[in-house]
């Protein structure tokens, strides 16, 4: 059995026709960026007629314009310069290195203590923290009344982003763990615990360093309800635009929040959303809706499944073979 959140494919580029009148229009990257991907895509359109250059070289284009040509990356400053008839757009693209600085001596390595951003959990949930110090320090965190060892890590994982898909390089990427620290913990009471105290050992000698963001434990019994604003807001799989979008919700969904980070929140069916997209509904209590019919019928290429529902909520479909 499979649960079935939604479904964003990334195969469908730049089909607006409004966009494919425009004479050079290049949707990503922006002009300035920076990624640790090995490659980055240039996703545009131009008029159909005439030639799209890349650095003075002619890329392969759609009938209808569009063009998504790859190009590797080497450490440090790319410039890419796309060039139609007389249009021309520049783009520097910073790629970054993928291992960390260790610090040398005393020191937690720059804007490696975690969490970066003020973060809120449901009682229960692991909470894992994590920074970068000499290989030969000792490192741990104090977490409310809980004082958590972290661990020298030997190797580390790292998947790429979502848009990794689109140049065929989504594989896990081995990078080194030197001075690399982890280490995880629960709370189980509802309460604002702050920022985490990182403390590092090293020859004797102790220093201690707050992390940026604060960590808070939210009532599962008393949870912030939000409604989505905009005319579909974008749900994905984790508090980042790296990971995979799922089904947009709907202008009016309501669901509740069940954790936070950053500027992302989490709703009770697993998805987040920018909290920019949903409002909080005051004094309002955790939405459900019954569903007691289910009406199909064939569309080209699929099968559409409406669902009445008596409150607009976010929907997770059970998929079985009976």
């Amino acid at each position: 059995m499979r649960n079935i959140l939604g479904l964003a494919l990334l195969g469908s580029m730049i089909t607006s026709p409004a966009w494919a009148q425009q004479p050079l229009f290049l949707a990503y990257p922006p002009t300035e960026h920076q990624t640790r991907a090995s490659q980055i895509f240039l996703i545009g359109t131009a008029s159909p007629e005439g030639e799209v250059l890349v650095n003075g070289k002619v890329i392969p284009r759609s009938p209808a314009g569009n063009f998504a040509p790859s190009f590797p990356l080497q450490l440090g400053d790319n410039q890419f310069t796309v060039r139609y008839q007389s249009q021309e757009i520049k783009v520097k693209v910073k790629r970054l290195s993928t291992e960390p600085v260790v610090p040398v001596g005393l020191a937690f390595g720059e804007d490696s203590l975690k969490p970066a951003v003020d973060i809120a959990r449901l009682p229960g949930e692991r909470i894992c923290f994590g920074a970068i110090a000499s290989p030969e320090a000792t490192v741990s965190v104090k977490l409310g009344n809980q004082t958590i060892p972290l661990k020298r890590q030997s190797s580390d994982f790292q998947l790429p982003p979502n848009s990794a898909a689109l140049t065929s390089q989504n594989q896990p990427d081995v990078q080194s763990a030197i001075g690399k620290y982890e280490g995880c913990a629960i709370a189980e009471a509802t309460a604002n615990l702050g920022q985490p105290q990182y403390q590092l050992n090293l020859n004797g000698q102790t220093i201690s360093q707050s992390a940026p963001g604060k960590v808070a434990i939210i009532s599962p019994v008393e949870l912030e309800v939000v409604e989505v604003t905009v005319e579909a807001g974008v749900a994905r799989t984790g508090p980042s635009t790296n990971y995979s979008r799922l089904t947009p919700l709907p202008q009016g969904t309501r669901a509740a929040v069940t954790g936070r980070e950053g500027e992302w929140v989490r709703l009770d069916y697993g998805a987040w959303i920018k909290a920019a997209e949903v409002r909080t509904i005051p004094n309002a209590v955790p939405p459900h809706s019954l569903i007691r019919s289910i009406v199909s019928r064939q569309v080209a290429g699929a099968t559409e499944i409406v669902f009445p529902l008596e409150v607009p909520v976010p929907v997770r479909v059970q998929q079985g073979e009976k």
